[in-house]
């Protein structure tokens, strides 16, 4: 008797077993990601299908290229290189997914979830050899002038985390991650491997700013109460570059009764820049110059 009862025990654990897993895999989205319990998967499914209005209204009319991670900041993995390899770069940037290239930035193949690398390489130390091509997940492409509020809706009804943009030579723009559409509507999220960044705006003084390059110049304009024209780029930097794209650290563009000048540069890419009004100083030294402005004493007399 008491062997049956131990056999009908051991189907029952394993029949147990068995529905577990069946769930699990129900669970699964269809590029075989398990469900993400992420605080940015958890807040966007909370704020569009319960908040969907107030996001909307906050998203606006910005297009990706607003939020998005620019091609020259790109961390990325080349297709050949090996698990071990990538390890390197895991450790400086700390990020969970990777776009992955063949070659170079437009030939973006998919993407990599890193921890589930990591994860594999600790239960199999052999994994190390192996090239990170073997991990490869589709990714989401899309132009890089879509609206945010669409690609929020793609990336959810496709179940992804990540989506490389286009430009519209084919060339890759950036990327653009659950987490950066998360930061617009909510706010920064930091988590233990942030870098404090400095804010993308700081207030000096009145109309006095330093400010990031990626503040978008459709705010800039707002902020300072002037019309700049935004038909061509996106950023502040940008804006400045195309009024002088030989501009170098240091130097200064006045533009309707402000002065923008660049703070901080890397290569050609313009980092930082405060502005600031055009000062009472500044139309002083302007007057002094000017002959017709120079007032002639009288002789005294003899």
């Amino acid at each position: 008797m008491d062997i049956w009862i131990s056999f009908i025990a051991v189907i029952l654990l394993a029949l147990s077993f068995t529905a577990i897993r069946f769930m699990k895999r129900r669970e699964k989205n269809e590029t075989g990601d398990p469900p993400s319990t992420g605080r940015s998967s958890a807040l966007l499914a909370e704020i569009s299908g319960e908040h969907n209005d107030n996001t909307l209204s906050i998203l606006g009319d910005r297009s990706a290229t607003e939020v998005m991670v620019p091609r020259t900041e790109m961390a990325y993995m080349p297709k050949d290189e090996t698990v071990k390899e990538c390890i390197s770069l895991f450790r400086e940037t700390k990020f969970t997914r990777y776009p992955v290239i063949d070659g170079d930035k437009d030939r973006v193949i998919g993407f990599v979830n890193f921890k589930e690398v990591i994860a594999e390489y600790v239960s199999d130390p052999t994994v190390g050899t192996k090239s990170i091509k073997h991990f490869i997940r589709p990714v989401i492409r899309v132009i890089d002038s879509i609206p945010v509020h669409v690609l929020l809706a793609k990336m959810q009804a496709e179940r992804m985390q990540m989506a490389i943009l286009i430009n519209e030579y084919g060339g890759t723009a950036g990327l653009v991650t659950a987490k950066d559409i998360v930061k617009v509507i909510v706010g920064e999220l930091h988590d233990e491997f942030d870098i404090a960044l400095p804010p993308v705006i700081q207030i000096i003084g009145d109309h006095h700013y330093i400010a990031s390059s990626k503040l978008s110049v459709s705010e800039t304009a707002q902020l300072l109460g002037i019309d700049m024209n935004d038909d061509d780029v996106d950023t502040i930097g940008g804006w400045i570059l195309t009024e002088n794209f030989d501009i170098q650290c240091g130097q200064t563009i006045e533009y309707s009764g402000f002065l923008f000048t660049v703070l901080e540069m890397e290569d050609h890419q313009i980092r930082q820049l405060e502005i600031k009004p055009v000062t009472a100083v500044k139309r002083i030294e302007e007057s002094s110059m000017d002959p017709s402005a120079m007032s002639i004493a009288a002789p005294n007399n003899a």
